[in-house]
């Protein structure tokens, strides 16, 4: 073996043990209910017929509904029925230096030979886990998924006022 190979050998040895170090940790208790570990899912909800073409309804429902439920508003832009939620440390307090903070993007779909008639609304809501060293502040635990309470919550709420009946 040349001393190169060795070396790459040894390389990848150590950030598997070092991704093994990090991976080893869970998710805190709390949270094990409620976070699905892995790519934030959309979740879809079918707006109801006969309020498809109210634009403007459906738009000032989504953006309630958001407010209703405690979250402010980062980015919002109506013409494209787009609006992203600040970052929220407060749905879940953890302890011993593990933090968790979610934040829910809401999309409007529209015909593609209508833009004022909305489908659908798409709901996401990315839920961020981090375990800190508390005296070097380095990252010790990352995990990014969905929470899926709170994505459930707001499903139910715009699907008593938006959706199928």
């Amino acid at each position: 073996m040349t001393s190169r190979l060795r070396r790459l050998t040894v390389l990848v040895a150590v950030v598997m043990f070092g991704a093994v170090g990090v991976y080893a940790q869970s998710i805190p208790k709390p949270l094990k209910a409620r976070l699905v570990v892995g790519d934030p899912i959309w979740r879809e909800l079918p707006v109801r017929m006969d309020i498809q073409k109210d634009y403007d309804r459906i738009w000032q429902t989504a953006l309630n509904t958001v407010l209703e439920h405690n979250y402010d508003i980062a980015t919002m832009e109506k013409s494209s029925g787009y609006l992203r939620t600040t970052w929220n440390e407060s749905v879940v307090t953890l302890k011993d230096n593990w933090f968790y903070k979610l934040q829910i993007s809401v999309k409007l779909v529209t015909l593609p030979t209508d833009s004022t008639t909305v489908e659908k609304i798409r709901l996401q809501v990315t839920g961020d886990v981090t375990n800190v060293d508390s005296k070097t502040g380095a990252l010790k635990a990352y995990f990014r998924g969905y929470d899926q309470v709170v994505l459930q919550n707001l499903v139910q709420d715009l699907q008593a006022k938006l959706g199928a009946i």
